[in-house]
């Protein structure tokens, strides 16, 4: 992660949104209960991301804005991650966050311009605060693996991938 941190710079979203030629780097962190089921969330018609429109996903998270901004890009990076996953979920207790990897994927124009930090949050609850963007729900991690994943977005397919594999 570190290595990632030492190269970046903050451009803002609207300058770069289609510009493959750079990455945005975005927290993405999956919650689980003490219970090991995952927050399955299905993104609606009125969140801001068209080309997720309908996704489902296990990961929150979102982009860096200049309110995060701090002396050291690690700490802008975790400003941000506590901004957005503040903004999108209530959430009582984390007990632990782990950084587990970088999700990249050039299969589609969303991820092209992407660059996704990989963490798992156990958490004693979650619950979606923005209603009208989200809708959520616990799932055991059976269910999970049963289900057709073909309308879930490519960054939860590849980190399911990845932590079935840790």
């Amino acid at each position: 992660m570190e290595k990632v941190f030492q190269k970046c710079f903050f451009k803002l979203r609207d300058s770069v949104e289609s510009d493959e030629s750079l990455k945005q780097i975005i927290p993405y962190v999956v919650f689980i209960n003490k219970e090991n089921d995952v927050f399955l969330v299905k993104r609606t018609k009125k969140q801001s991301e068209k080309r997720l429109h309908e996704k489902l996903s296990v990961g929150i998270g979102g982009h860096i804005n200049p309110s995060d901004d701090a002396i050291q890009p690690t700490m802008t990076f975790f400003n941000g991650l506590n901004r957005e996953i503040n903004e999108e979920m209530h959430i009582k207790n984390i007990q632990r966050l782990d950084y587990k990897g970088v999700i990249y994927d050039t299969e589609n124009s969303v991820s092209r311009v992407h660059l996704g930090l990989l963490f798992l949050a156990q958490a004693e609850s979650v619950e979606i605060k923005e209603t009208e963007n989200f809708s959520g729900r616990w799932i055991s991690t059976n269910d999970l693996k049963n289900m057709d994943i073909s309308n879930m977005e490519t960054w939860s397919q590849i980190a399911l991938k990845a932590l079935e594999k840790l």
